[in-house]
């Protein structure tokens, strides 16, 4: 059950990270900041790794 729910939430913030990085690519062709999705993309990528990892460790036990 616990590796089932790593992996909804992994999906989840892939979903959110994709438009994420995509939308700072186009306000930063448009020289625009994007802050806002700079600080989404760090918050999704920390996520990650925190799932990734616990689920690795969930793994090894």
């Amino acid at each position: 059950m616990t590796i089932f729910l790593g992996v909804v939430i992994i999906i989840l913030l892939l979903v959110s990270l994709i438009p994420n990085i995509r939308a700072a690519k186009k306000n930063k062709l448009a020289g625009q900041k994007s802050t806002r999705f700079n600080i989404m993309i760090g918050i999704d990528a920390i996520l990650l790794v925190l799932v990734i990892a616990t689920l690795l460790f969930q793994f090894l036990k």
